[in-house]
This record gives C-alpha cells, structure tokens and sequence, in this order.
C-alpha cells in the first residue's frame, strides 16, 4: 500500500497514483490510507495532477477494452496487476485477451444486462417479462412448456401469466422458483439470495426445502438456512420499482452499502458510526445527493475525490 515515504517502490508518480486509485476502487481502503493519501495529493500539484489522471485512466481504459463493457473490479488478478503496470499495456492485453470482460453467455440463451443506476424493463415472450435492476445480469431460454429464467447476478421483477400446463421456471444459486401466473422478484446479492412473492402464487425450492409461498411474503436463503424477510427490509427492497430507496431504523453501514448499489463510484463510512440506525428515503435518479444527507444525519463530513469516491468521516 503506498504512503508518503513508497515513491521509491514504484517506478514513477503516475505508478503509485494507480495504485491509489486501485486501493479505493478495491472497497478495502481504511481510514488511515484515505488520511495518507489526502497528505499525498496535498504534498505538491503533481501528485494531484497524478491522480486525478490516474482516475481518468481507470474510467476510460475499461470501455476501450470492451467496446462499452465494463472493466473487472480492482482485485481481479491481471486487470490490477495490468492497471498498475500502466497503459502501455493495454494493446498487448486486448491482443491476448488476458482480461476477462464478461461470463459467456450459454448455449441458447438470451441475455440480459444493466449497468449501475440502470433499470430496464424487458419482453422475454408474450407470457413472460422481467424488470431488471441495477447491476443485474439475467438469461433467457425459451420452451414451449417450461420457458426458463436465470438471474446470474443483481435483482428482477418477473411477471409470468402462462396458459394452463405450462409454467415459468427462475432459478439464482441454488434456489429455483416455480410460477404460472404470479409476479415476483428475487435477489442475487454477495452471499444474499432474496425471494419475494408480489401477486399470485409461487413454489419455491431450495437445498431447505419446498414450499408454496402467498403473495406478501418474504424469504432470505443465506448460508443454507430460510429465513423471513423482515417487513422493513422487505418494504425498502420494492421501492426500486418506484425509482426509491426507503430505509427505516436501519443501520448506516448497510444503507451505504444499498447506496453503493446505484450510485456511480464509492462510498466509504469511516469511524464508528457504521451501526447507527438512521430513516429516510433516497430518490434513485438523485442517488449523489444522498451522500450528504446521510452525513448530515451522523454527523460526518465528506470529502469527495475524482471517479466517485465519497468519504464520510469523523
């Protein structure tokens, strides 16, 4: 990790500006390393200048890569050792396809993407459609009796209205859900699987169990066990689809992490204050303005950095 006395280890200044930025896109930046690097910029203009170019950098490199993908998280193995080794790297990168830029898409399958902060409403076939939410990825495979949805990662809203002998399979990690006419939406989060029954009526199946699970109700699968959703957790997980992020007593380490869900770039809640409960409501298309609510609200100042980065501190 560079501080103010690594310049040496790194073979320039622009070098060890890469390696900050891949510090705090990685999400493991403590508050320490955020105090060495405001030292760092403030030391002269041109470890400033060295930064914010290495922000750039970093924006910009994954689409010309991609043709418009995004590139791979920090921590992914050659896209960080490729970022700090700098952009000379890139032409030998592409030409030997070193870097991953998506998960294949299987054999017959339709596929479905968001971005962050995006949402999309999709027609999979007449009977069947699905709203994606931020960050999502979902397949398709049509069949003629059993038309088949994956969520490979993020969250959907799937509405199923299939004629009599014919039904809607969805299936994320291991939990698969079973619907002719309902509308429902599930979660693929980290090690979160979410279940949420809207309308109708679904059959959910899980390493668990089985169940028939009532419109209103709630499931989380994490670790093997089944548990209800709480109604707040569950209430706040919906308001997506009305362009809202509600939050009730919850505490500001999870909010933040919701935040991080929509918004562009990165938040970071240093100190102490990650299990102070706090309430409110965010509007998703304003999801920037947020920061400085919820900062308010605990008493934190932010700091904001080049590429999105927000800091809340003490």
């Amino acid at each position: 990790m560079p501080d103010n006395n690594e310049l040496g280890r790194w073979p320039d200044r622009d070098a060890m500006a890469r390696s900050w930025v891949v510090r705090l896109k990685s999400g493991e930046a403590t508050q320490s390393d955020v105090d060495t690097l405001l030292s760092w910029r403030a030391q002269n203009e041109e470890n400033e200048g060295a930064f914010r170019q290495a922000v750039r950098l970093w924006e910009q490199l994954g689409p010309a890569l991609a043709g418009g993908a995004a590139m791979p998280a920090a921590g992914q193995g050659v896209s960080r050792r490729w970022f700090l080794g700098g952009g000379a790297a890139m032409a030998a990168v592409a030409a030997v396809s070193l870097v991953p830029l998506a998960a294949p898409v299987p054999a017959g399958a339709r596929e479905y993407r968001t971005g962050k902060g995006e949402r999309r409403h999709v027609r999979l076939e007449p009977e069947v459609s699905a709203e994606l939410n931020t960050d999502s990825r979902l397949l398709f495979w049509a069949d003629a009796a059993a038309p088949r949805v994956e969520l490979a990662q993020g969250e959907a809203l799937i509405s199923a209205t299939c004629d009599p002998g014919r039904r809607l399979i969805a299936t994320a990690k291991d939990v698969e859900v079973r619907a002719q006419v309902a509308r429902f939406s599930m979660r693929s989060d980290g090690g979160l699987m979410r279940v949420a029954c809207l309308e109708g009526q679904i059959e959910v199946v899980s390493p668990g169990g089985r169940a028939t699970v009532d419109a209103g109700t709630s499931f989380d699968f994490r670790a093997g066990e089944v548990r209800p959703t709480p109604h707040d957790v569950a209430e706040s997980g919906a308001a997506w689809q009305r362009d809202l992020f509600l939050f009730k007593d919850r505490p500001a380490g999870e909010v933040i992490a919701e935040l991080n869900r929509y918004r562009p770039g990165r938040v970071y809640l240093l100190g102490s204050r990650n299990d102070v409960r706090i309430s409110g409501v965010i509007h998703l298309e304003r999801a920037d303005f947020a920061v400085d609510h919820i900062a308010k609200s605990l008493g934190m100042k932010v700091t904001r950095l080049p590429g999105g980065i927000a800091i809340l501190r003490n």
